[in-house]
């Protein structure tokens, strides 16, 4: 004797099977949205880590412009008119602004001293610059985003780069000696201002005035590396 037996008959409510589509759909949204806050996130911790290399290479070319101070030259001006071309005598000639001569060059006249003040400007550039660029490492290699403490490290390094870039156009200008001592030459012959009431004398480093403007760009872009911490923490 043969017994068949059939599969029991199974009927599944309608609503179930919407259910389960919807729960499937939300899932797949979810995930997508997921990846997408992911990809949004690991694309502003690049940016921010791009800033940071950009800034440090910044500080690092502003020291070696600091260290070998080119371009240092004057100008003559009469009641505020410039009556002379800008004079710049050639590197390491008559007025040597180079880092090997900040403790011997005669035309220091003993403020040499003041000029060091420049080896701590570029220690501390760097030494916000490298914190910043290891936070950046820290964070892509833990996935750990520590917003506040990237943005008090970044506002530190704000500030830091904008007064450094201050006091760096300050000795970028003379820092209040270099005009007096090279009008005093001579008795204001070589400068050429001798007879000339109301002549003075305006002096530059430019490559110390370049490592300023370096300075405010990198406290600038401080600013800007702020801004995308502080949106990638909604990410």
């Amino acid at each position: 004797m043969i017994v068949t037996t059939e599969p029991p008959l199974v009927i599944e409510h309608p609503s179930r099977k919407v259910a389960y589509r919807r729960s499937t759909t939300l899932h797949g949204r979810s995930n997508v949205h997921f990846r997408d806050r992911m990809v949004s996130a690991r694309t502003f911790s690049g940016a921010i880590f791009c800033i940071r290399i950009f800034i440090l290479i910044l500080a690092i070319v502003a020291m070696i412009l600091i260290l070998t101070a080119p371009g240092a030259c004057f100008s003559r001006y009469l009641n505020g008119q410039a009556i002379s071309r800008e004079i710049c005598p050639g590197q390491n000639s008559i007025f040597p602004m180079n880092a090997d001569r900040w403790s011997n060059a005669l035309h220091f006249q003993g403020r040499g001293q003041n000029v060091y003040g420049q080896v701590a400007l570029i220690c501390i550039t760097l030494v916000f610059a490298l914190i910043t660029v290891a936070a950046s490492c820290i964070q892509l290699a833990s996935g750990q985003y520590l917003t506040y403490a990237q943005l008090f490290a970044s506002g530190l390094a704000l500030i830091a780069f904008i007064v450094c870039g201050g006091v760096e156009t300050w000795y970028a200008t003379g820092f209040d000696h270099m005009e007096f001592f090279i009008q005093a030459v001579g008795n204001g012959v070589f400068s050429g201002c001798a007879g000339l009431p109301g002549c003075q004398i305006e002096f530059v480093v430019k490559g110390w005035a370049v490592a300023a403007a370096f300075y405010f760009l990198g406290a600038l872009l401080f600013l800007v590396d702020m801004v995308l911490v502080f949106f990638s923490r909604e990410k």
